[in-house]
């Protein structure tokens, strides 16, 4: 096991039982192809390999490169890519309908996860291990203290479904924190024309100023009346919205 750097977020799975359930709860197919976010030393890809058609691996970390070479020299369905997710060109690796893998670094992980969500065409599905105070922000309800633009954004565009919570005990080194696995499946786009960008900028407006009133978010927009004709009350706070709720207002801003 070789010294995690921390400034990567670095914490490496090093449990059988918990990397079998992961396993067991991907349900991978022969005809399968897959994509790695920071394979780290191959908790998951080595298990993997047998049963499916490829995976492409993008580690970060320059010095886990030969590790990786040199661990999988002899597999020919394994391409390892070192390049940061957050600056390659994701759609070169989504050839085909991709499944999405990967042990996200807490301090990077919701960055990534804005990066994958237009790519939802190219996606199978996205298995994802996550800081838990993370998950449970994608997976809120409208309402919730934790409720907010990430929460709309991943629920517009998958349906997420929280697998279990993963204990610090399983990783080296131990993080201070929980962790959690989910499941993402993309849903039909709700978006057509420009209607998409509109979107992502009534939410990301919305929650910036989530304290306000929404008729004084939108006062640019919409009075009163015209809220309530399209079943908002002006009086409460974007927190209470739910995505078709931003859907519906996004057509008109």
């Amino acid at each position: 096991m070789r010294n995690h750097k921390k400034k990567l977020g670095q914490h490496f799975l090093n449990d059988k039982n918990i990397i079998n359930k992961i396993i067991m709860s991907i349900k991978p197919k022969k005809t399968d192809s897959f994509l790695e976010i920071g394979p780290g030393e191959g908790a998951l890809t080595t298990p993997l390999l047998d049963m499916i058609k490829d995976i492409v691996l993008i580690e970060k970390d320059k010095d886990l490169i030969p590790l990786l070479q040199n661990r999988y020299i002899e597999s020919n369905n394994v391409q390892i890519v070192n390049n940061d997710i957050l600056k390659c060109n994701l759609s070169s690796y989504l050839l085909g309908k991709t499944r999405i893998i990967g042990n996200l670094p807490y301090n990077i992980s919701t960055e990534i996860i804005f990066k994958l969500l237009p790519a939802t065409s190219d996606i199978t599905d996205m298995h994802l291990m996550l800081q838990k105070e993370v998950v449970d922000r994608m997976i809120a309800n409208p309402g919730s203290k934790v409720y907010g633009r990430l929460s709309v954004m991943t629920q517009v565009y998958f349906k997420v479904t929280k697998l279990f919570d993963i204990s610090p005990n399983v990783f080296v080194p131990k993080p201070k924190v929980h962790s959690s696995y989910i499941n993402l499946i993309p849903k039909v786009s709700p978006f057509s024309d420009n209607n998409e960008d509109k979107f992502k900028r009534l939410v990301t407006m919305m929650f910036t100023a989530r304290r306000k009133m929404i008729k004084t978010s939108l006062r640019d927009y919409f009075d009163e009346s015209s809220l309530r004709n399209l079943s908002i009350n002006p009086n409460h706070r974007p927190e209470v919205l739910s995505v078709e709720d931003f859907l519906r207002i996004s057509k008109y801003v």
